[in-house]
């Protein structure tokens, strides 16, 4: 029986190019706005073990996306057809030819 007794490796630091590639292939900024927090963790996770060498920026693309999304909390809405507007929305009327 064999016994790794390698010391752990340490965690590089992130590096601007590995976080460009991760963003520009595996976590878009159209999906990891889209998806919901719960599924954007798992798949950061799944990114760690099929992709180790992004486990360093992997973290701080969640991060990122958990403070957009706290500040932009309760500012955005969806109005539909019969919800009156908000009384600083522009009223937008087409020009009648």
């Amino acid at each position: 029986m064999h016994l790794n007794t390698d010391p752990a490796v340490p965690m590089r630091k992130p590096c601007i190019r590995d976080l460009a590639t991760l963003t520009a292939t595996l976590l878009p900024p159209a999906l990891v706005q889209l998806t919901p927090l719960k599924q954007l963790r798992r798949r950061v996770r799944e990114i760690n073990a099929t992709h180790p060498h992004y486990q360093e920026e992997t973290p701080l693309v969640l991060a990122w996306e958990e403070q957009r999304r706290e500040r932009l909390r309760g500012e955005l809405t969806v109005a539909g057809r019969g919800a009156p507007a908000p009384a600083s929305a522009p009223q937008f009327r087409p020009a009648s030819a």
